[in-house]
């Protein structure tokens, strides 16, 4: 069994944001090798006290009783709980919004001597374009520094970049879930198809996090690429520049692999 710390910026109940954070947590929950033992929140997708509010309401609305901590710039609650869990057990740690919580953690002493692997969603190796429109990158570049930070002290990082999981978009179908995680997903993704379309034109969704988290269950899934990227003011854009300072490992999904119709089942036959 696999212990997972989930940091994200889930707004699932924000109008105008994303729904890809619980649609991770959802999938973690519903995956028989893995057991949640924290989840953290900062900022990203929205404000933290958005992010915060929104995973406080999602988790009483569905009786999900997992530690539950508020991060981001003004609280020190969630790295002061990512590093107590890190020094207490072996556990991996999935960053699904800003790397702020994990830079205060590591700035605040922590060992990482139990952190399995440290895997983050973000980060671009070229423009991300929707028909003809670009989306700029945001968990690696909403807080550079702390990225440079948290990358120069992790070993190994693992990076689901924007590119890889865009090749694989997610057709909402209306009405046609049975679990509870997938039934209270379903108003919020019509919701946030409505509003992505309106913005890039592109009626099916990419579900960045939960594409991540399926590194974390299955690796195998997936063919990884050693790069060597550069560390400082690239970093501001998230382009994960080729250069000397830091060896990453960057999985992309094998054409083989339906991904978002395993998730979906994963969670459908929870």
């Amino acid at each position: 069994m696999k212990k997972v710390l989930v940091d994200f910026d889930n707004t699932i109940n924000v109008r105008g944001c994303d729904i890809d954070d619980a649609f991770a947590l959802f999938f973690l929950l519903s995956h028989k090798d893995v057991e949640v033992v924290g989840i953290t929140t900062t900022f990203g997708n929205s404000n933290e006290d958005d992010t915060y509010n929104s995973t406080v309401m999602m988790n009483n609305d569905l009786g999900i009783e997992i530690p539950l901590k508020k991060g981001g710039i003004y609280s020190y609650d969630a790295a002061k709980f990512i590093k107590e869990k890190v020094e207490r057990e072996k556990v991996s740690l999935i960053s699904l919004g800003s790397t702020t919580n994990t830079m205060k953690a590591l700035a605040l002493g922590m060992d990482t001597k139990n952190l399995t692997e440290f895997v983050q969603m973000g980060g671009i190796t070229s423009p991300l374009y929707f028909k003809g429109m670009v989306m700029d990158e945001l968990n690696m570049s909403i807080d550079f520094l702390a990225t440079n930070y948290v990358l120069e002290r992790i070993e190994k990082p693992v990076i689901i970049t924007g590119n890889n999981c865009i090749e694989k978009k997610y057709k909402v179908k209306d009405g046609e879930y049975v679990s509870k995680y997938m039934k209270y997903l379903d108003s919020h993704m019509r919701r946030w198809k409505a509003e992505f379309e309106v913005k890039y034109k592109e009626e099916e969704l990419v579900i960045w996090d939960a594409l991540t988290a399926l590194y974390v269950t299955n690796p195998e899934f997936f063919e990884i690429e050693k790069r060597k990227i550069r560390l400082g003011e690239n970093m501001m854009t998230g382009y994960l520049e080729e250069g000397e300072d830091k060896e990453i490992l960057i999985p992309r999904l094998k054409d083989t692999v339906d991904a978002m119709e395993y998730i979906v089942s994963t969670i459908e036959n929870n």
